[in-house]
């Protein structure tokens, strides 16, 4: 048992698969994550939202995010449940912490609301450095993306940015989180009775497709035999860790069948059990398509290497073992934009060079290869299928985790989940007023006793989920799910204990079942600040942001 107060560290990848990484049967080598999973405890049913900003309140608050103000992104108020940022009628972690003597900080991507009433400075972090809005570059400080430091800009945007702790060598975002994370540990280190909370937010993996050419080399070739047999070789490794049951399959594959869909990001949505036959592609375009999936495992190998400096430190501190560290991504693997991925296949290692470190919309992995990230489940990030909606969740603290390197496949968890866990292992309440105001209650259930071996799992729970126009609830294995919620017949049921490939739809077996869990959703969602419906769409259509 901890004899002190533990110190917490939060970290948040963006747009990473479920199985990604290799202590969830990727192919990356992701060394450092998967020493956390040997040591720690892993959850192969941990879900998250299908969006960023979304994700991001979520976690922070204990709430489903249309309670917190976030149901959409954050670049305008379009009224409750949609407003723009955190609302006041949640706490963060950081502020329930902070209220506990907690050392809060805070390095990397913000994004739950840039106006200044919604920034981490108001919402309980003492320190902050990184972006308020989305990050839109690894190599340059883009504008808009401006990194600040406690209010204030801290690098401003340039083409060949500085990183102040690491001067002589090429900017890097995930190296300069890093390195800002490393300096806020040496800093709260300094007054030792004071436990510190740290939140790490790095933007790897999501695209723009930018990461040290070093890596990008490493893995060229590695994608060559494609996504049709790299998934079936994955699966089989996640069936012998125990990851998946050894009946799982994947989507069954019918074709390539390109189904136009009214999204906000997809104008084209392929699913995960239509992709393109590996073999039906030229071998220039194979070849391509191999040098893009480089990128993107070298940005997931660059990231989990930071990872690996930070518990360099925390070890050489000899705090790591007192040190709970939560990691998790905040939605499932993008497939922005296309099968293939933007500006394919302009964009291509011809003229890599060009379009190296040109940021923002340039290059993106698409749908097929993020298929090979989220396998065996369908769909990707802003849908609310299992491929956007699941994350590699890993738990690291030596001192309480009865089991390391198990592996809990039965329980259901959510991000509502983190906010109740870290308070109970801070040894503090979650406050039914704060700051004079009203909080709402939380629906998450702590963790403890799962990391601890004394919990009687599974115990039942009900999940609920609403992006855009996608909408799903999960009652024990069963599972309502749709693409388009201002359709009642677009609805899907899948029993999940069976089939978390979502491929066989069981609504017309069980037309009862299907009835009673969308009359649920809609009670759910009329309580919880989701807009009601089809009156809406029209208003959220005409906001404008960049989608992140």
């Amino acid at each position: 048992m901890a004899e002190t107060r533990p110190n917490i560290i939060t970290i948040l990848v963006d747009d990473m698969g479920f199985s990604d990484p290799g202590c969830f049967g990727g192919e990356i080598d992701t060394p450092n994550l998967d020493r956390l999973a040997t040591n720690g405890f892993r959850a192969s049913q941990f879900y998250n939202t299908p969006r960023c900003c979304p994700s991001r309140a979520c976690l922070l608050t204990g709430l489903y995010p249309h309670e917190a103000g976030v149901g959409m992104m954050v670049y305008r108020d379009i009224g409750e449940g949609y407003e723009g940022g955190l609302n006041k009628k949640c706490v963060t972690i950081a502020e329930v912490l902070r209220s506990a003597d907690y050392q809060t900080m805070l390095s990397g991507k913000w994004h739950v609301g840039h106006e200044a009433a919604f920034r981490p400075e108001e919402r309980g972090f003492d320190k902050f450095t990184g972006i308020y809005t989305h990050v839109d570059s690894y190599w340059r400080v883009l504008p808009g993306c401006e990194i600040y430091r406690d209010g204030e800009i801290f690098i401003g945007s340039e083409e060949t940015p500085r990183d102040p702790y690491a001067p002589d060598e090429e900017f890097h975002t995930t190296d300069f989180f890093t390195n800002v994370a490393l300096d806020y540990i040496d800093q709260a280190s300094q007054d030792p009775e004071r436990p510190f909370y740290l939140h790490l937010c790095y933007n790897a993996p999501h695209f723009p497709l930018e990461a040290p050419d070093d890596l990008i080399e490493k893995y060229r070739g590695r994608y060559a035999a494609g996504w049709d047999q790299l998934r079936e070789d994955k699966l089989a490794r996640m069936k012998e860790m125990g990851i998946l049951p050894s009946s799982q399959k994947l989507p069954e594959t019918s074709g390539f069948d390109q189904d136009e869909r009214d999204g906000f990001d997809f104008k084209v949505s392929v699913d995960s059990g239509h992709l393109p036959a590996w073999d039906s592609l030229s071998d220039s375009e194979q070849a391509e398509l191999d040098f893009r999936r480089a990128i993107y495992a070298a940005q997931v190998e660059h990231m989990d290497r930071n990872i690996g400096r930070l518990l360099e430190d925390l070890s050489g501190r000899g705090i790591l073992d007192n040190t709970m560290i939560v990691f998790m991504s905040d939605n499932g693997c993008s497939g922005e934009l296309g099968p293939y991925g933007m500006n394919w296949p302009e964009y291509n290692s011809a003229n890599y060079k060009d379009w190296r470190t040109e940021g923002g919309w340039a290059t993106a992995q698409g749908q097929c290869w993020a298929s090979l990230s989220n396998t065996p489940l369908r769909k990707y990030k802003i849908f609310v299928h299992e491929g956007g909606i699941a994350s590699p969740f890993i738990v690291h603290w030596p001192s309480e985790i009865a089991e390391p390197g198990g592996i809990c496949s039965e329980q259901v968890f959510h991000m509502i989940d983190i906010l109740p866990t870290i308070c109970e292992v801070a040894g503090v309440e979650i406050p039914t007023e704060f700051a004079g105001r009203r909080i709402t209650p939380g629906q998450g259930v702590s963790l403890l006793p799962w990391l601890r071996g004394t919990a009687d799992s599974p115990i039942p729970r009900t999940l609920y989920w609403q992006h855009e126009i996608n909408a799903a609830i999960r009652e024990d294995n069963w599972k309502l799910v749709t693409s388009d919620d201002r359709d009642p017949n677009a609805w899907e049921l899948y029993d999940l204990s069976r089939d978390r490939s979502e491929s066989e739809d069981l609504r017309v077996r069980y037309p009862e079942k299907a009835a009673e869990l969308e009359a649920k959703w809609r009670k759910w969602a009329k309580k919880s600040n989701v807009i009601p419906y089809p009156e809406s769409r029209d208003c959220l259509r005409r906001i404008q942001w960049p989608p992140r």
